[in-house]
């Protein structure tokens, strides 16, 4: 008893401390920039559809911190490789559609994080290529503008 006696107004101290932190308030939903990001979504499947490759890019954060997960390879990609794989691969093909279905954002300050499944087709020659992707895109706000800092595309074996 003599031993805990000592210790006892450091417990009391510890509880009553645990008692008086405020509980955190939930994160606020930030409606508005979660909108301007499915609106950057929705502009990045036209630019696509339409092979409007400058406006494509201009949607990129490109340069030393952009980075990609694409394909079968584990290789990540720099903004180099990736702007070059989506001009030659939107080249070979024709009558794309893209939409996101499943679609989640969460924001972080200036960073929002789109997640979705991408369900999209294409005409290669006279094929039809129906597939879909889990898809994960990591957004940037700059100077008002969402860009595309990451981008993670992932193909289920099971693919239709």
């Amino acid at each position: 008893m003599c031993q805990i006696r000592p210790l006892l107004p450091v417990v009391v101290m510890l509880l009553a401390g645990c008692a008086s932190t405020p509980t955190p308030k939930p994160s606020a939903d930030y409606p508005q920039a979660r909108a301007q990001i499915q609106q950057r979504l929705n502009e990045i499947f036209d630019a696509a559809e339409k092979k409007d490759l400058d406006r494509l890019d201009s949607y990129h954060l490109y340069g030393p911190k952009f980075s990609k997960f694409a394909g079968e390879t584990f290789s990540r990609q720099d903004a180099a490789t990736s702007r070059q794989g989506e001009h030659d691969g939107l080249g070979t093909i024709n009558n794309l559609s893209m939409k996101a279905d499943d679609l989640k954002i969460d924001l972080f300050g200036d960073v929002g994080i789109a997640t979705f499944v991408l369900n999209y087709s294409f005409k290669q020659g006279t094929d039809t290529v129906e597939k879909k992707a889990r898809s994960t895109m990591v957004f940037v706000n700059e100077s008002g503008a969402w860009k595309i800092a990451h981008e993670h595309f992932s193909t289920p074996k099971s693919n239709p």
